[in-house]
């Protein structure tokens, strides 16, 4: 076998074993949580040998952050076809709500992990990187879709929006998603969106066109 085919081969397998260790990581997190999805339960899902993870992964944060930002990735990919799909602004920054929470009541096993994986970056002192990877790309996507519907304070509300989202999807670790709740929620962050972009247009000032004999 010529020597390029081989190192496309050996990169090919590579990458696989990679995405079946990150794959088995997934279900254990969602099977586990966080704390007990140790790098031996993990290889026990992927029927790896613990070595083998050592080869792909440092550690068990470098795996987790990998799983992390799998379950991220997968979530914006969602929040950013909503976004296109959409194009009344108004109608855009709630249907990116009604996505998140619908997603993270829905998924909140998924929803736990990261929040899991959060607290362990705060206790290790990295939670500026999970911050900046994450935290703020979701909120920059809803402060841009509230700055497009006129919302002045888009940046700060975007924040609110989120914090109160994610303490949401939190309480739903014990209980299943109540559907009439979650309506009751997502009615509130309605009314805080169209209050937030109601400020914008009551501050606009409506010039009166100057007639003929104004002008001369």
């Amino acid at each position: 076998m010529p020597r390029y085919l081989t190192a496309r081969f050996k990169a090919e397998t590579r990458r696989m074993r990679r995405e079946q260790i990150e794959a088995a990581a997934l279900q254990s997190v969602l099977k586990h949580g966080f704390p007990g999805s140790s790098l031996r339960v993990v290889a026990r899902e992927a029927r790896v040998p613990l070595s083998i993870l050592h080869y792909y992964f440092k550690d068990k944060d470098d795996l987790m952050h990998s799983v992390v930002a799998r379950l991220f990735e997968d979530g914006m990919e969602r929040l950013k076809n909503v976004r296109a799909r959409e194009h009344d602004p108004l109608r855009r920054i709630e249907a990116l709500l009604e996505e998140y929470v619908l997603r993270t009541t829905n998924n909140w096993r998924s929803t736990i992990a990261i929040i899991e994986y959060w607290a362990a970056c705060v206790r290790s002192g990295t939670v500026e990187r999970f911050y900046t990877q994450l935290h703020f790309r979701l909120r920059e996507l809803l402060a841009e879709a509230l700055r497009e519907a006129g919302a002045p304070d888009a940046d700060v509300l975007a924040l609110a929006l989120l914090g109160m989202m994610v303490g949401y999807a939190t309480f739903y670790q014990t209980k299943p998603a109540d559907p009439v709740e979650r309506e009751q929620l997502l009615d509130f962050a309605r009314v805080m969106v169209r209050r937030g972009i109601g400020r914008s247009r009551r501050g606009m000032r409506l010039v009166r066109p100057r007639s003929a004999k104004d002008r001369a």
